[in-house]
């Protein structure tokens, strides 16, 4: 009979229907609706590496790396000489692998990922969020206190009052904790920082005296310099008009912002993770404001500090089949 396809016709073009529907949903962030079609499809092929790549693609989107290295595994043994699926699995192998890695650099041995066949219309190429746990499991953590932390003697600003509050806003903006709002903030021992680390029975003292799952401290120092000095800059000249360089003086401060953060467990004071990030920026002029140029430069390690108790995403680009 006219328009009826025989039966295997049907069968794939109802596979390459949902593939394709599938790909839409997930260009559109709904990752779900994209795993439901494509494991519809795949009842009917089981084998289709194709499938298997964009299920892989949609586990990690939805935080299921485990399960996506299964399904890249599959589409590998399903079509051993793709090359666009073999860069899916490595970029995905690379990304998980760097992720969990509380260094964030990839293996040294790691070699690098080569794209090949990126363009056609049986591919898109797409920017996909991938959510990544915190460091750090904290299912029963209701109450997170962030307590002074030791800094170096400054006439810039009051340091420790302007970081006890900075970590306190983005904990409140990006966790569900309960963060303790506890004024003065309590003050810890001066010691080094890894006899602090060692110093069970003082955090434990204080996580039962303010009632606090988590303790937040460290140290911190922040400082300034002038690092003004000669550069080569391009001018147009105003007679020519053409672009000229020249050596000129320019007047510039660098500052410096070194934070060492350490968590401790409230109930028995343990240490659960320490880390120490290192900023610095260089502002033109000789009047910078110190209060905003901490705040630019804590801003950029806010995201490291919150990695360890709350979720966060990522960007990464995957290749899905489309046809």
């Amino acid at each position: 009979m006219l328009g009826l396809h025989p039966p295997a016709v049907a069968d794939e073009f109802r596979i390459d229907e949902l593939l394709r529907f599938g790909t839409k949903m997930a260009r559109d962030g709904n990752w779900r609706e994209a795993k439901f079609r494509w494991e519809q499809a795949l009842q009917e092929n089981p084998a289709d590496a194709r499938l298997l790549n964009n299920l892989a693609i949609a586990e990690e989107a939805l935080g299921a790396p485990d399960r996506a290295r299964e399904l890249f595994n599959r589409a590998l043994a399903a079509a051993s000489t793709d090359s666009r699926i073999h860069d899916n699995a490595m970029r995905s192998s690379l990304f998980w692998g760097r992720s969990s890695d509380a260094g964030g650099a990839p293996p040294p041995s790691a070699a690098p990922v080569l794209w090949r066949k990126k363009r056609g219309r049986d591919v898109v190429e797409l920017p996909v969020s991938l959510p990544l746990p915190p460091r750090l499991k904290l299912d029963d953590v209701k109450t997170v206190l962030v307590a002074s932390f030791l800094v170096n003697d400054s006439e810039l600003i009051n340091i420790n009052r302007e970081l006890v509050r900075f970590l306190r806003s983005e904990f409140r903006k990006h966790t569900a904790f309960e963060i303790q709002n506890i004024t003065p903030p309590p003050a810890v021992p001066e010691q080094t920082l890894d006899d602090m680390a060692r110093n069970a029975p003082f955090f434990r003292w204080l996580g039962k005296e303010h009632g606090s799952d988590v303790i937040v401290t460290g140290a911190m120092h922040y400082a300034r310099r002038d690092a003004s000095g000669f550069e080569d800059v391009d001018i147009v000249s105003d007679a020519t008009g053409q672009k000229i360089r020249q050596t000129r003086f320019v007047e510039q401060e660098e500052f410096t912002f070194e934070l060492d953060v350490l968590y401790f467990r409230g109930a028995d004071g343990s240490l659960l993770f320490r880390d120490r990030l290192r900023r610095q920026a260089v502002f033109r002029g000789s009047s910078n404001d110190p209060i905003s140029a901490f705040y630019e430069l804590g801003n950029s390690i806010a995201g490291d500090v919150l990695s360890v108790i709350a979720s966060r995403t990522r960007t990464d680009q995957r290749l899905l089949f489309n046809a």
